[in-house]
């Protein structure tokens, strides 16, 4: 029978002693002074992708440098060395990323590295480098019909010189259903047109290509950072012969990419800018 008057001594001798000790609220003056607001959680991933797109590179580096995750830290170095173009130090970078996937069995971690061993093979990579990166590229787009990887399979078809089959990735990457990932496809089909020399092609994919003027584009949590959104535009404004709003574009390309030190992006803004307002 409970006697009412006990029931607290009652229901605590009831309880476990853990659960007992759950029951009871703490009675420290220390503990009752601490604040109500939980710390400020560190920056998250995306939260550096953000600073990113808008350039503020410094500010993403510190953001990033508070994520503890390896994965995340070894994938956003390793983006560095693409944007700055320290060939070794990228290709070191993929390499840990790979070993990292395989102990690990990740699945982010294997995707961030098939995309930053894609971008090396297509700076800096040999012929038989382009060609295993190629096969996973055709894998993925063929067997899987993923939308970034149709980008991705166009780029490099168009820079390995294999026009028709460019040319019909093209042609399926455009008709697919945009996503998430619409950025990443259309500037690399928008790059892959304008590096067969295909004006129509480039001018066609245009039209999808409504990111803001002066924002970079970044692939994934800062697993690639592609450059300025301008670049791509300028290219599909020569294409149509719209040549001062080119110019302005290159231009504007040109600044961000000095202003961030991507030096391989800057040579070759400079290099299309100068190609595509002659042949206009």
């Amino acid at each position: 029978m409970i006697d009412i008057d006990r029931m607290d001594q009652q229901l605590s001798a009831a309880l476990t002693a853990d659960m007992a000790g759950a029951q009871r609220v703490p009675s420290s003056p220390r503990r009752r002074e601490r604040p109500l607001c939980a710390p400020p959680r560190p920056p998250s991933p995306s939260s550096a992708t953000e600073l990113l797109e808008l350039g503020r590179l410094e500010e993403a580096d510190a953001a990033t440098s508070a994520v503890a995750h390896p994965r995340d830290a070894l994938t956003w170095t390793t983006m560095r060395a693409l944007l700055t173009g320290r060939q070794d130090t990228a290709r070191s970078g993929v390499e840990e990323l790979r070993h990292l996937a395989q102990r690990t069995d990740d699945a982010p971690a294997w995707d961030g590295y098939w995309v930053q061993r894609f971008w090396v093979a297509f700076e800096w990579g040999t012929e038989e480098e382009r060609f295993d990166v190629l096969d996973h590229c055709r894998a993925r787009a063929y067997r899987f019909d993923d939308l970034p990887w149709w980008g991705n399979l166009t780029l490099l078809l168009a820079v390995m010189g294999k026009r028709d089959e460019a040319e019909r990735a093209f042609d399926a990457a455009s008709k697919l259903r945009p996503d998430a990932h619409a950025l990443d496809l259309v500037t690399n089909l928008i790059e892959g047109a304008a590096l067969l020399g295909d004006a129509g092609r480039v001018a066609a994919a245009l039209p999808a290509l409504r990111s803001p003027e002066g924002r970079l584009v970044v692939v994934g949590h800062g697993v690639v950072c592609k450059g300025s959104v301008d670049r791509y535009r300028a290219l599909g404004l020569a294409a149509l012969g719209r040549r001062a709003e080119a110019a302005d574009s290159f231009r504007r390309a040109e600044s961000a990419h000095r202003a961030i030190g991507a030096g391989p992006l800057l040579a070759r803004t400079l290099q299309q800018a100068s190609g595509s307002l002659i042949a206009a």
